[in-house]
C-alpha cells in the first residue's frame, strides 16, 4: 500500500494546530479573573473580628446607601480589623490588625509591628486581595478599641480617630444598619467622630470632625464577593 507523504505531513500540521489551540484557550482562561469569574487560586485565608471605620463624608455616609459620597465629590477613610481569628494558608494571623488608610493619592496599608516575617507577608497579600488600587506597605502599631458607646483607632502617628455611636429614639441604643452597601458587615453600629485625622508621606491628608463612623463583626474570606 502506498501512502503519501504530503497527506500524513497535513494531518500532522492539523493535529499539532489543534493541540496548540487548546492549550492557548486554557492559558487565557487562567491568566486573570474576568467579572463575575471565580478568583485566582491562592492561599485559602479568613479573617474575623471587629471592624472600626471613620471617613470624611457627612452622618449618614451616603456611600454606605450606593450613593456618591457627601457633602464632598470624595470620601477618605481610616480603618482597622481586629483580627480575632484568622489564618493565610497555615499562618495564624489570631490577635493581629491589619488597618488601612485611603486617601486622594493612593491607599497605605499598615501592618501590625507584633507580626512576623510570615505574619507580615500574609498580611500584605490579604491586603492585595483586598484592595487592587495603587497601595504602599508599612509597619506600625495599630490600637483599636471597641466600647458599649464608641469606638477608636490610632495607626502610629500617622492618623486617629474617636467616634461616638448614634443613639436612636430611646437614647440608649445605638443605630445600625444592616446590609449596607460599602462594607460586607451584617450590621453596622453608626457613629459620629469627635476626630478624624490622617497624614503621610505620600501626600494623603485629612483632618475632620463630626463625620461619620462604622463599627461592626466581619468574617471575610479569599471567596468573599466584596469587603
Amino acid at each position: 500500500m502506498r501512502i503519501n507523504r504530503n497527506w500524513i505531513t497535513l494531518c500532522v500540521l492539523i493535529s499539532a494546530s489543534a493541540v496548540v489551540t487548546a492549550a492557548d484557550k486554557s492559558k487565557a482562561g487562567n491568566s486573570g479573573s474576568a467579572p463575575g469569574s471565580t478568583k485566582a487560586a491562592g492561599e485559602h485565608w479568613e479573617i474575623a473580628g471587629d471592624l472600626s471605620e471613620a471617613c470624611t463624608c457627612t452622618v449618614p455616609c451616603t456611600c454606605n446607601f450606593g450613593e456618591g459620597p457627601s457633602p464632598h465629590h470624595y470620601c477618605y477613610s481610616l480603618y482597622a480589623v481586629d483580627i480575632q481569628k484568622g489564618h493565610y494558608g497555615t499562618v495564624s494571623l489570631d490577635g493581629l490588625h491589619l488597618a488601612r488608610a485611603h486617601g486622594k493619592k493612593s491607599d497605605i496599608w499598615y501592618i501590625d509591628n507584633r507580626a512576623t516575617p510570615a505574619q507580615a507577608e500574609a498580611l500584605k497579600s490579604i491586603a492585595g486581595h483586598i484592595s487592587h488600587r495603587k497601595s504602599y506597605f508599612a509597619s506600625a502599631h495599630i490600637a483599636q478599641e471597641v466600647g458599649e458607646k464608641g469606638n477608636r483607632l490610632q495607626v502610629g502617628d500617622k492618623g486617629d480617630f474617636e467616634a461616638d455611636y448614634i443613639l436612636g429614639g430611646d437614647k440608649k441604643t445605638p443605630i445600625v444598619v444592616e446590609n449596607n452597601t460599602a462594607w460586607n458587615i451584617p450590621r453596622a453600629i453608626k457613629g459620629k467622630t469627635k476626630r478624624l485625622r490622617y497624614k503621610d508621606r505620600y501626600g494623603n491628608r485629612f483632618d475632620v470632625t463630626r463625620t461619620n463612623s462604622n463599627q461592626g463583626k466581619v468574617d471575610w474570606t479569599d471567596q468573599s464577593s466584596f469587603y
